[in-house]
């Protein structure tokens, strides 16, 4: 706290010191900034209010499921829609592992994983499963609530990348930043978790036998759609025969042609999914079909616009460039030896 006043009156010293001319643009451009934050806020009650009003007039309905009788009706690959969030199950899993029920896609991706792998009897406490890049996610201590022996995995503290994580509050640095007291008792968790330092793309050998694994909108940092395309392959090594890998990550709705092949985020294309799906299903494995409906509702229309406020805006789609990008969920089982 002294360091942070320090600065801060270092900070307003330094300001004090310049010409009036150069101080009365920072202030200009200061008080520009909080007026495009505002107009964000007026943005996003708008459309929340239109959202809600036109759901309560006309209710927004999921299409109908696309066939695929090898896994429970509900279990698909799918993109995030406002149908989705509008499902029971949605703010049934963020009140269990101690999220707000937003409108947004990480909620989604959250609440999506945890239904998927309840609807495959996978959350109980014979069950053991293994969490990629797992920063700060509630999950971990969601599933270890059930009863889900867990070992929790992101990169090693030390490590270049994760300093970025840490800028940003994405990185737990160990155990003790995955606690949360109300989901899930202490002793349990601490009993039933545990951590390692894990490269998602070098995954340690001795990591086997999990009954299932997943990760939330990882992959695609992994520098290229190839690394993150070999990631969910391999990761699939850590099952036991019929394990379950459910994985998320962003997905391209304006062009199934360009998109971001290489660099600290990619994005992937339908066609990069369905390439997926057939090489991970001539090894033998089973994808979840696919369901590409980007749905029908106000907010699966509504694009958000930097700058992004995590869980204050109702985010489903976003610009990304000149990609308007959402969330899709990959759900995929291993094949059975």
């Amino acid at each position: 706290m002294r360091i942070r006043l320090f600065i801060l009156g270092l900070i307003r010293r330094v300001f004090e010191l310049l010409p009036d001319s150069m101080r009365q643009r920072i202030m200009n451009r200061r008080a520009e900034m909080a007026g495009v934050g505002q107009v964000k806020k007026n943005q996003e009650l708008l459309a929340l209010h239109l959202a809600e009003l036109e759901h309560r007039e006309n209710p927004v309905q999921p299409p109908e499921d696309v066939e695929d009788d090898r896994f429970p009706p509900l279990v698909r690959s799918r993109l995030c829609t406002e149908a989705q969030v509008r499902q029971p199950w949605f703010g049934k899993w963020c009140e269990a592992i101690g999220e707000q029920p937003t409108l947004h896609r990480k909620s989604w991706e959250f609440a999506y994983v945890a239904e998927v792998l309840d609807q495959l009897d996978l959350l109980g406490s014979s069950r053991r499963g293994l969490g990629f890049g797992v920063g700060r996610e509630a999950l971990v201590a969601g599933f270890a609530s059930r009863g889900v022996e867990v070992v929790a995995t992101d990169l090693a503290p030390s490590s270049r990348e994760a300093l970025g994580w840490a800028r940003s509050g994405q990185h737990a640095f160990g155990l003790e930043g995955l606690l949360r007291p109300q989901v899930c008792d202490p002793e349990t968790f601490r009993k039933l978790v545990s951590w390692r330092d894990v490269d998602m793309r070098s995954i340690p050998e001795d990591l086997t036998g999990f009954d299932f694994c997943w990760s939330i909108c990882s992959f695609e940092h992994l520098g290229s759609l190839a690394s993150g395309m070999d990631f969910v392959e391999r990761s699939l090594a850590t099952l036991a025969p019929g394990g379950i890998a459910v994985h998320t990550t962003e997905f391209n709705l304006s062009s199934d042609e360009d998109t971001i092949e290489d660099g600290p985020v990619v994005i992937y294309r339908k066609r990069d999914l369905l390439g997926l799906k057939a090489r991970l299903e001539a090894q033998g494995h089973q994808v979840a079909a696919f369901d590409f409906d980007p749905g029908e509702g106000l907010l699966d229309k509504y694009v958000d616009l930097p700058p992004f406020a995590w869980n204050d805006e109702p985010t489903l789609r976003f610009l990304h460039g000149p990609y308007t990008l959402t969330s899709i969920a990959i759900v995929v089982r291993a094949r059975p030896s």
